[in-house]
């Protein structure tokens, strides 16, 4: 006979910290909060403002099916009597500013809580059958118990029911910014098509012959990004060098010659104005090589992100993957097209997780001179996989015939976005020996006219633009 019950957990064995961090989660997790507000109870929280938080995020679920955000807790606290109000506002400020770095961790904890909670309600449930001999019954309880302990498993889905979300939905567009998520390129042309700038979760993709500016744009981007937007940005290098990279951010930063950069003869002048602007700008962009290896993957890129949101308690808003005909799919593929295809399904699943994605393809060999041709390269010119850009959110192209080389120019095809009109081919200044590429409008070169095709909505006309 089975005499002793066991009991359920009725408290959280962590910290106060640790709970905090839980409760900033469940409100910026939907998807993690509907799984598990379903097992946690407002007791099991030890802060008496933890458990009236969640309790609020209970009763707000029940009442409008989604999870509030911070902001509304803290605006429902502010009608706690006088005598309270202070530390709750505290309490909550601190739970608002919570540290996030473990959040795979937190999850993990979580669950592995629930599933202890939901072995230990249906060992208390069957022990009373078992010693009334009634085995069926026990069996029967237990099984169950098992079959909810395997299901209570963190994964993230993309899914939602459409018309029963609409609560959520608004709750989220209430409390953010749709601005605040576009990173501008710093090319207002392109930032009018992108709706000022490229936006988290969506896939950018530029197609360029070898040696017509793929890793200059791409780093051109990720100045733009930390300078212009003031975003954490993390630059894949599978190509060449980290410092190779790293030198060209310093000439666009310093607007120096790349050789006199790359040989370390940069004038006092512009090293120490370099140095206070870099000051300012101090960790938010972090550049990792991986070219020891032909075989990474988009693994290997998660597990970088893993590793600086541990050890450094940091985490990108942009991510430029340089470039992503380099980054092989998961898995063995018999055909090159096929390890394309699944390469480029990973990194719109990276974008997918809350990052904005800049990445780079080769294009088919051409069949005129591209020293002399300026036909715009369009998706149908890809290398190797058509499939891999149907992935893309935005798909444009650089161009550049020997002419506009010598003139320090280039065009940009802003060929396909999937949030506004696009089709636009887009004029700028592009100057190799400073690795800059921007805008006209920013060059301040005001030199000689020069005719530029301009294409709109698949209409070429001709018009003058300073150069």
């Amino acid at each position: 006979m089975i005499s002793r019950t066991p009991v359920p957990m009725v408290a959280f064995p962590f910290g106060v910290d640790f709970q905090k961090s839980l409760l900033l989660l469940i409100t910026q997790d939907p998807s993690f909060a509907s799984l598990v507000i379903k097992h946690l109870k407002p007791e099991y929280f030890e802060n008496e403002v933890l458990s009236w938080a969640y309790n609020f995020i209970l009763e707000y679920n029940k009442a409008y099916n989604a999870i509030p955000k911070m902001n509304i807790i803290l605006e429902q606290a502010k009608h706690i009597k006088s005598g309270s109000r202070e530390i709750y506002q505290i309490t909550l400020d601190g739970v608002r500013e919570s540290d996030l770095s473990s959040e795979e961790w937190i999850k993990d904890k979580i669950i592995e809580f629930i599933k202890h909670n939901i072995y230990a309600n249906a060992m208390r449930g069957s022990i009373g059958k078992y010693n009334e001999g009634e085995i069926a019954e026990c069996f029967d309880i237990m099984m169950e118990a098992m079959d909810n302990v395997s299901k209570t498993a963190w994964e993230e889905t993309d899914r939602e029911w459409f018309f029963e979300s609409i609560d959520q939905r608004t709750a989220d567009r209430l409390s953010g910014d749709p601005l605040s998520e576009a990173i501008a390129t710093g090319i207002p042309e392109l930032d009018k098509v992108l709706c000022g700038g490229l936006s988290i979760g969506e896939v950018g993709i530029w197609i360029a012959y070898s040696k017509r500016g793929k890793t200059t744009l791409l780093t051109n981007h990720g100045v733009q990004a930390v300078r212009r937007s003031l975003r954490n940005t993390l630059h894949i290098v599978l190509e060449g060098s980290r410092a190779l990279v790293a030198n060209r951010y310093d000439a666009i930063f310093m607007q120096e010659d790349y050789n006199l950069v790359k040989s370390g003869q940069i004038s006092h002048e512009v090293f120490q104005q370099a140095i206070k602007e870099y000051k300012m700008l101090k960790q938010r962009l972090v550049i990792r090589a991986f070219t020891d290896r032909w075989d990474y993957t988009i693994e290997d890129i998660y597990r970088e992100i893993k590793d600086l949101k541990r050890l450094y308690n940091w985490e990108p808003s942009l991510v430029i993957i340089d470039y992503g005909d380099l980054l092989k799919g998961r898995g063995k593929y018999a055909t090159e097209e096929a390890n394309q295809r699944a390469a480029y399904q990973d990194i719109k699943s990276l974008a997918g997780k809350g990052y904005a994605v800049w990445t780079a393809a080769q294009a088919q060999r051409p069949k005129t001179d591209v020293e002399t041709d300026a036909t715009a390269l369009s998706y149908k010119n890809v290398a190797d996989c058509f499939a891999k850009v149907q992935k893309a959110d935005f798909i444009g192209s650089i161009n550049q015939t020997r002419d506009e080389r010598n003139d320090k120019q280039a065009r940009l095809f802003a060929e396909l976005y999937r949030d506004n009109e696009a089709d636009i081919v887009i004029p700028v200044y592009a100057d190799f020996t400073k690795m800059t590429i921007k805008g006209l409008r920013e060059s301040n070169r005001l030199t000689k006219q020069q005719p530029i095709q301009l294409g709109y909505k698949g209409a070429l006309r001709q018009v003058r633009a300073p150069i």
